[in-house]
C-alpha cells in the first residue's frame, strides 16, 4: 500500500472518482489531497481545504472515498499527521446521505460525531432566477457593472478591500485568485462615489460546466439593495449567454447568503448530508 500527496502533477489519475470539480483545486494554497495505491491500483482518497477562522485553523474534508476499512484507517492516519503540522483545531467532513452505511461507521472510527443535516448547497437553473421576484424590474444602477467592465487595479483593490474586512466568502486565497478565474461577463460588482469596488458578486465556471458563486459581498450601508443589483445584473447577462436549463450552484455558506437565498429562492433545499465533526488533539495533548 502507498500513499501518495496529491499534486497538480499526478491529480488527473484521481479527477475520475473524485469528479473535476473537486479535483481543480489541487494546487491551490490552502488545499491538500491523498490518494492511496495498491499494486499501482487506486484504492482511495481525501481532498481538503484549511480555512483560518476565528477559532484557528479549521480543515474541511470535500471528498472521501476508501475501498475497505483498513484503507480508511491509513488515509486518516496520514490525514491526522498532516494536518497536525498546520496546527489545525477541527475537522469537519460532509458525504452524500446515500452512500453507504458502512462510510458514515468508518468516519465513526475515524473519531467523528456524525449527524445528518441539509447541504448548504443547492442547484438551480437560470430559468428559476429569471423568474424571481426582483426580476419584474430591469433597471440596473450605473453603481452595478460586470467585473469585465472595469480595471484589474479596480478589481484587485476591491479584493483588498474584502480581504482586509475579513470576508473571503468560498476562496480562503482570494487574494491570490487573478480575475481569470471569475466569469467576466456574469460576475458583478458595485461601486462606491469614487468609482471603488465596495461589493462583489463573483462566479467561478467550474470544469463541469455549472456555475458556483464564490463571493457575495457588499461593504456599503445599503447592501441588501447592492445584494440585489447584482444578482439582478447577473441574471439579465447570464439571460444573454446562456440556455435557460444553465445550472448554478449557490452555496448558502454564512447567514447572508442563507437568508438571501431563503428570501429569492424559498423553494431551495440542500440534499440531505451525513456531516461528521471532530476536535483535533495534537500528541502529547491527550495526556495533559
Amino acid at each position: 500500500m502507498k500513499i501518495i500527496e496529491l499534486t497538480k502533477d499526478n491529480i488527473s489519475d484521481v479527477a475520475v472518482f473524485s469528479g473535476v470539480d473537486i479535483a481543480e483545486n489541487i494546487g491551490r494554497t490552502n488545499y491538500r489531497g491523498l490518494m492511496v495505491l495498491e499494486d499501482n491500483i487506486f484504492r482511495g482518497g481525501l481532498i481538503w481545504q484549511y480555512k483560518n477562522t476565528d477559532d484557528g485553523c479549521e480543515s474541511f474534508i470535500e471528498w472521501f472515498l476508501a475501498a475497505n476499512r483498513e484503507i480508511a484507517r491509513a488515509l486518516f492516519s496520514s490525514y491526522t499527521e498532516m494536518i497536525e503540522k498546520e496546527d489545525v483545531k477541527s475537522s469537519t467532513i460532509t458525504i452524500p446521505a446515500i452512500q453507504s452505511l458502512e462510510e458514515k461507521e468508518i468516519l465513526k472510527d475515524a473519531g467523528f460525531y456524525v449527524r445528518i443535516t441539509e447541504s448548504d448547497k443547492i442547484i438551480v437553473e437560470l430559468s428559476e432566477l429569471s423568474e424571481m421576484p426582483i426580476m419584474m424590474e430591469r433597471h440596473i444602477s450605473r453603481r452595478i457593472k460586470s467585473i469585465g467592465d472595469i480595471t484589474v487595479r479596480q478589481f484587485k483593490n476591491g479584493i483588498e478591500r474584502c480581504v482586509a474586512a475579513g470576508k473571503k466568502g468560498l476562496c480562503e486565497d482570494l487574494k491570490e485568485l487573478p480575475i481569470s478565474a471569475f466569469e467576466p461577463d456574469v460576475s458583478a460588482c458595485y461601486l462606491d462615489d469614487e468609482g471603488e469596488v465596495a461589493g462583489l458578486f463573483l462566479f467561478h465556471m467550474l470544469p463541469s460546466g455549472m456555475l458556483t458563486i464564490e463571493l457575495m459581498i457588499c461593504l456599503e450601508k445599503d447592501v441588501g439593495k447592492a445584494l440585489v443589483g447584482m444578482m439582478r445584473l447577473f441574471v439579465i447577462k447570464m439571460e444573454e449567454k446562456y440556455p435557460p436549463d444553465t445550472k448554478i450552484l449557490l452555496n448558502r455558506h454564512n447567514q447572508a447568503s442563507l437568508l438571501l437565498s431563503e428570501k429569492l429562492l424559498p423553494r431551495g433545499f440542500g440534499i440531505p448530508e451525513y456531516q461528521g465533526k471532530r476536535t483535533e488533539i495534537k500528541k502529547g495533548e491527550a495526556d495533559v
